[in-house]
């Protein structure tokens, strides 16, 4: 099974192509709405991956959470890595439908036969402003 070292969001990324570096714009852990329901703008996952050396391959899903809410399903990716021990996967969201404020959770799970192992959960806060 691959091992997750590291995953967030951004607003935008970079890569570098003759390092394959990557450059993340404006980490997002939150967002303010003028109200609710609201729908956020497009967001990049942006996650590496240590490999198990064999190129195995694994599937990753990503749900949102709304607080005290069901998940949604945003989407599922299926990986064929290449024989290289990192493995980058980057990929914009559309934008996210929100309809209250609070913690939201961003969760990137492993399928392992049947079941999903959750990995990681990425905070998004929802507040809305107040109005004058």
């Amino acid at each position: 099974m691959p091992n997750l070292i590291y995953s967030l969001i951004c607003s935008d990324l970079i890569i570098d192509k003759d390092s394959s570096s990557t450059s993340f714009i404006r980490t997002i852990e939150h967002a303010v709405v003028p109200e609710l329901p609201a729908m956020l703008p497009p967001v990049y996952f942006a996650s590496l991956w240590e490999m198990d050396g064999q190129g195995t391959p694994f599937t990753v899903s990503l749900t949102l959470t709304p607080p005290e809410g069901e998940p949604t399903l945003l989407g599922i990716q299926e990986i064929t890595p290449g024989q290289t021990v990192l493995h980058k996967m980057n990929f914009q969201l559309p934008g996210l439908q929100v309809d209250r404020e609070g913690r939201h959770t961003l969760g990137v799970a492993v399928k392992e036969g049947d079941a999903w192992n959750t990995l990681a959960e990425l905070p998004l806060f929802v507040f809305k402003t107040e109005n004058a």
